[in-house]
């Protein structure tokens, strides 16, 4: 489990992460990542698995933003899930953070964010294109495949990033991207099989207002 922060933890997520349960049966390595960009603290979290003996690596990563509220039995959820349906990324949905709040959820298929009632039914677990990265658990032989940096947050040439944003446009143009979307575009890249549990619904804190989303 990699939890990213800044320094300090609100207490509404403190508390959420502590109910958080563990899948039972197993192993859970915690490592807090402070103070870094979040495209470099993911890079840092996914380094220190490659740096294990292939044998002693863990089977997934979890990755928990310090800005989420999870539910209680979240984690075990996801966990089961990815299991029996062999998804190789499986998050759970949160919303963004403005008025109306929508699930942070895309496909390629539809145009913009995917809308509960109108494309999927909240329970479902769905395939995605693209979603956020802050309640997420990610087969570590998925990224064993890939290349470094398995993250990075933009500008970058939109030609260097993972997936096509336009046939269009310039390649040597520059794009601003968010780290979920160079590590997505990778893993659809590689065929991946990545999927939201809309069952699990963690809350999104703003720390400055102190909106739950």
């Amino acid at each position: 489990m990699a939890l990213l922060t800044l320094g300090m933890i609100p207490v509404e997520v403190f508390v959420g992460f502590g109910r958080m349960q563990m899948p039972i049966n197993g192993q859970v390595f915690q490592h807090i990542i402070k103070g870094m960009e979040v495209g470099h603290g993911r890079n840092q979290a996914v380094q220190f698995i490659m740096n294990m003996p292939k044998e002693e690596r863990p089977k997934w990563l979890f990755f928990l933003g310090d800005d989420m509220i999870p539910p209680w039995d979240g984690l075990v959820k996801l966990y089961e899930t990815a299991e029996y349906d062999k998804w190789d990324a499986l998050t759970g949905m949160y919303f963004w953070k403005g008025e109306p709040p929508t699930p942070l959820i895309w496909r390629d298929d539809h145009i913009g964010r995917l809308i509960p009632g109108k494309h999927f039914k909240v329970g479902d677990v769905i395939d995605v294109d693209l979603t956020g990265l802050d309640f997420t658990l990610i087969r570590t032989s998925l990224l064993e495949k890939m290349e470094s940096p398995w993250f990075k947050t933009g500008p970058s040439k939109r030609a260097d990033v993972p997936k096509a944003i336009s046939k269009y446009s310039d390649p040597t143009s520059i794009i601003c991207h968010t780290e979920d979307t160079w590590f997505y575009g990778k893993a659809k890249k590689l065929g991946a099989k990545i999927g939201v549990h809309t069952g699990v619904r963690v809350a999104h804190l703003d720390v400055k207002t102190g909106c739950i989303y």
